[in-house]
């Protein structure tokens, strides 16, 4: 029991890291002045997509890089929603229509299917281009994903977490909102929101801005970043600025944009920008793993980020049969312990 000024003021630094840790990787939102019903996201586990190669192997179909886009409207606007909206408790109830049917886990919406059709596993007879290679699945236009934030490895509960995605006319918001709930926001009071806008097709998202406003007791402090692919330049609310490579995507978008799985691939290499810098990282990749959580046992593919001894590690795992979103995400501390991990409670989409 906590009964002394100097145990209640080590819990709060230890969560205070803790959470710092994990919200780097963990997304904030503000709801629109719409609220857009969702349904539960009701799955069965399907195959990667893959293709047939010259000598009857399968390989995975190349998915065309995003065009650059052009200079970012000023983001003023963005920042004043977010600091503006209000905190949102990862279990308040989002009201649900008709599940989606089990023998349909990853279908696009009508009009998703007109325009760029799901990829399913090709026949024995099939042609495809020898030279093809996995695409991402497709992303539905509304979703909405919970997470409960723990201290080591679901020792203790400190905070919860709601990421939600909208796409619409080519383009889409990404929002996130992690912060301490019950005792432990007594003692440590925190919330964390990001925004990421830019542009989107059936499967990609192309960022022009992201945001983060960090609330504390201490007080609220904002950071920005600027995708500039006409110039292919990052710019930073600090005044800094560093090239731009092809690919890239800000902290929050690459939840939903890590690379395309490539089964004869151990290794992944990506580009994130966050409110701050820009940097690359390295992952390795384990394919074939069963995740326990509140929503079940998931097979899902891990991605382990790469580091040196003494340095901070990171872990997401991404659910196959839930359009690769991410279901788990752990933060490792510089000597390899587990900090804090945050885990899938819930899953909704809408593809209307």
């Amino acid at each position: 029991m906590i009964t002394t000024p100097t145990q209640r003021i080590v819990l709060a630094i230890a969560l205070s890291i803790i959470m710092h840790g994990i919200v780097l990787w963990l997304p904030g939102f503000k709801l629109p002045e719409k609220e857009i019903k969702l349904q539960p996201l009701v799955a069965k586990l399907v195959p990667l997509p893959k293709s047939a190669s010259k000598d009857g192997a399968h390989k995975p179909k190349r998915k065309a890089h995003p065009a650059p886009q052009p200079e970012p409207v000023a983001p003023t606007p963005a920042e004043q929603t977010i600091a503006a909206s209000a905190p949102v408790a990862a279990s308040e109830p989002v009201a649900a229509s008709a599940p989606i049917a089990a023998s349909e886990p990853v279908a696009a919406s009508a009009a998703q299917a007109a325009s760029e059709p799901v990829v399913a596993e090709p026949a024995a007879s099939a042609t495809v281009a020898a030279d093809a290679e996995p695409q991402r699945p497709p992303l539905p236009k509304h979703a909405q994903l919970s997470f409960a934030v723990y201290m080591g490895e679901k020792q203790f509960k400190v905070g919860e977490s709601i990421q939600k995605l909208d796409i619409s006319d080519g383009r889409y918001t990404l929002m996130s909102d992690v912060h301490t709930t019950g005792i432990v926001r007594v003692f440590k009071s925190f919330r964390l929101q990001q925004f990421s806008t830019g542009t989107a097709t059936a499967q990609t998202l192309t960022p022009e801005e992201f945001t983060e406003v960090m609330t504390q007791s201490s007080g609220k402090q904002i950071n920005r970043a600027n995708f500039d692919w006409a110039n292919h330049m990052i710019r930073f609310s600090s005044g800094q600025e560093t090239a731009l490579p092809q690919q890239a995507q800000d902290i929050l978008s690459i939840l939903y944009q890590f690379p395309v799985l490539r089964p004869q691939e151990e290794v992944v290499s990506i580009n994130i920008g966050t409110g701050k810098k820009f940097e690359s990282f390295r992952f390795e990749i384990v394919f074939e793993e069963q995740l326990d959580t509140a929503m079940g046992k998931l097979q899902t593919v891990h991605f382990r980020k790469m580091h040196k001894a003494h340095e901070e590690g990171l872990e997401i795992w991404f659910a196959q049969e839930y359009r690769l979103f991410p279901v788990k995400i752990r933060h490792l501390d510089r000597d390899g312990k587990i900090d804090g991990e945050a885990i899938i409670t819930d899953i909704r989409v809408s593809d209307e």
